[in-house]
């Protein structure tokens, strides 16, 4: 699997010592586990240069109609629920791109809780997953959402100046987690990681429960949802290399 991971990286192709140094592998032991992929059309060796063969090709179709996206991430959300004892959510950019659009969740037990509904649209400029999803938009799009958007206040704490949001969108992108505490609903939390695929952001996974709660557990979920993210990016063909 590790070998058919290498060369899903390399569509082009990976001459046999690249491979090698790679994998850390031995040479006759990576030549046999080599052979036996290429018998079964795994993989195959074009002048040299070896590549995922119509096999793999099959495989990977079938996963990804098998197991489309939000279901593909459903574990993962669920696992990030389970650890941080807090309502788990998964957003996409609406239609008509000028909202968040919930489309999975993992709601826990807690007797207090956050609660929602899949399908609800949330604002971008006043909600952590929205945030999230505008803060890595391109500037070209950031720039129109602020010219044309109107900052209604929905709550005391919501973001009203464009300056200000503007600010809170970079800090979004350098820190990689956004967060909302009080700026939407008078008492709700929540805090928001971006998801990536191979084109650019795809979703926003966040977890959300009693505002002071989230307050005071903020770090924790901070580097659990934003490695949540991480997770559910990887999953979704995004790479470390990647922009």
């Amino acid at each position: 699997m590790n070998i058919l991971l290498e060369l899903a990286n390399d569509p082009m192709g990976v001459v046999l010592a690249r491979l090698r140094e790679r994998l850390n592998l031995p040479k006759t032991t990576l030549l046999n586990l080599l052979r036996a992929l290429e018998e079964a059309h795994y993989v195959v060796n074009y002048k040299g240069l070896y590549r995922l063969g119509e096999a793999s090709l099959r495989l990977s179709s079938l996963i990804a109609v098998s197991f489309p996206f939000p279901h593909s991430l459903h574990d993962l959300l669920t696992d990030l629920m389970t650890r941080c004892h807090e309502t788990a959510m998964l957003a996409t950019l609406s239609e008509d791109a000028q909202a968040a659009v919930y489309v999975d969740k993992a709601e826990c037990q807690r007797r207090i809780r956050y609660s929602n509904f899949i399908g609800v649209r949330r604002p971008l400029y006043s909600t952590s997953v929205g945030k999230t999803l505008l803060a890595f938009q391109d500037s070209a799009f950031i720039k129109h959402y602020l010219q044309y958007t109107k900052l209604e206040p929905m709550v005391a704490g919501t973001i009203t100046e464009k300056t200000l949001l503007q600010r809170e969108l970079a800090q979004i992108r350098s820190e990689g987690v956004a967060t909302s505490i009080e700026e939407h609903s008078d008492g709700i939390g929540a805090i928001a990681a971006p998801v990536f695929d191979g084109l650019g952001v795809r979703a926003a996974v966040s977890v959300a429960g009693p505002a002071d709660r989230v307050r005071s557990m903020r770090e924790e979920y901070m580097r659990e949802v934003r490695e949540t993210g991480r997770q559910m990016s990887l999953l979704l063909g995004w790479k470390p290399s990647d922009p």
